[in-house]
Order: C-alpha cells, then sequence, then structure tokens
C-alpha cells in the first residue's frame, strides 16, 4: 500500500458553502469538509458525497492529498446543489454570520 505524504492540514483555497439555512460555512481542510458531509449536509446518500466522505477519510489515514479531497468536495456539491463559491474562500470572513468550520 502506498502512503502519500501530505501534510498540510489546509487547502491552499478555502471554499465558502451556504446552507439551507441561511449560514455560510468556510471550510479550510478536508476535516473541515467532512463535518459538512456528514452533519450539515441537504442532501444523503449521493454517489459523490460518499466519495468525498470516503477521501476525507482517506486523507486522515495518510492516503489522499488534500487538494484531491477539496475537488471531491467540489463535486459532492454540484451534486446536493449546495452553492459554493471558491473564489472569496474567505466567505467574508469579518462577517459575523460567517461560521469557519
Amino acid at each position: 500500500m502506498t502512503t502519500i505524504i501530505d501534510h498540510s492540514a489546509f487547502w491552499k483555497k478555502p471554499i465558502s458553502i451556504d446552507l439551507d439555512t441561511g449560514e455560510r460555512l468556510v471550510l479550510r481542510s478536508p476535516q473541515d469538509a467532512l463535518y459538512a458531509l456528514i452533519s450539515d449536509w441537504p442532501v444523503n446518500g449521493g454517489v459523490h458525497q460518499q466519495r468525498a466522505i470516503d477521501f476525507c477519510r482517506a486523507w486522515l489515514a495518510g492516503r489522499m492529498p488534500a487538494e484531491t479531497v477539496r475537488q471531491a468536495f467540489i463535486l459532492a456539491a454540484l451534486e446536493a446543489g449546495v452553492a459554493i463559491d471558491e473564489n472569496d474562500g474567505n466567505g467574508g470572513a469579518n462577517s459575523s454570520s460567517d461560521r469557519p468550520v
């Protein structure tokens, strides 16, 4: 088994997602993504959602690069119709309504 050495805890570029509740989450790492996919996801059972969860867990085990997990998360968001913002990954971090994960 090949282990991927990837010690970066954070993505190069965060992702902001808007939930159905109107809340915005700023995701900065695969660990943030895993929490969102399990706790806050509006649709359960999607193929891309499960794949992204598996990728997050593989990252935690040191078997998946963080940026690969990021791409899987984006596909899961598209599948679920979750609004994402890759260009303003800080999600307006100065806003009090934003909740970093």
